[in-house]
């Protein structure tokens, strides 16, 4: 089972380092499979997740500890700043993507479309080549797969991209996407860049 590690406990509130290839609550509360069932097991009581994160993307979940709390956090959550650790194929500029998402019951996607639900995502490069790029990502809204969507509509789809990239990216056996820091309520929680990102970054020459 991949490693996850316990960041925070107090106050409620638990903040958990998830790896990648972990779903944050499986498919039902009492899948063993996911990230909520395995940390309820190891703090001995029932916990709740206040958001969640893709399979394959790592990094900062937050977890509370009453189910009376999920809401409040929630709350707070929305006028938290995350960012993102993202590396995406070819050289890009900075820039602010604004496109609301829709999901398309043809493809089983979400795309961008007129109409859909507003999404906004914040890119700063902070290294690139021709070949990569490394970005803080910020979104401005929690839509599902929004950075991931919206990078691949600017034409630079995350390396190991399997769902929106065409063709999907091999490159990396899994989308090299990690929430990295969460500001909220004054407090700052970090997660630090796991090591399969790391040594991609460094292959591709936009390591630190």
């Amino acid at each position: 089972m991949p490693r996850w590690t316990i960041l925070h406990d107090a106050d409620g509130l638990v903040v958990v380092d998830k790896p990648p290839g972990l779903e944050t609550t499986g498919r039902t509360r009492d899948d063993p499979g996911g990230l909520e069932c395995h940390l309820a097991r190891a703090l001995g009581r029932r916990v709740w997740a206040v958001h969640q994160i893709d399979r394959d993307t790592s990094g900062l979940v937050l977890f509370v500890r009453r189910k009376a709390l999920v809401a409040e956090w929630q709350t707070r959550l929305r006028g938290a700043t995350k960012r993102y650790l993202a590396i995406a194929h070819g050289r890009m500029a900075s820039q602010t993507v604004e496109g609301a998402l829709a999901y398309d019951d043809a493809t089983r996607r979400w795309v961008v479309r007129e109409g859909g639900k507003p999404a906004r995502t914040d890119l700063e490069v902070l290294a690139a080549t021709d070949v990569a790029s490394r970005i803080e990502a910020r979104p401005a809204t929690g839509r599902t797969h929004q950075i991931r969507v919206h990078l691949a509509h600017v034409g630079h789809p995350l390396y190991g991209e399997p769902r929106y990239a065409d063709p999907p990216c091999r490159e990396h056996p899994r989308h090299a996407l990690h929430l990295g820091s969460l500001s909220i309520d004054g407090r700052v929680f970090e997660a630090p860049v796991p090591d399969d990102l790391v040594q991609l970054a460094a292959r591709l020459g936009i390591g630190d």
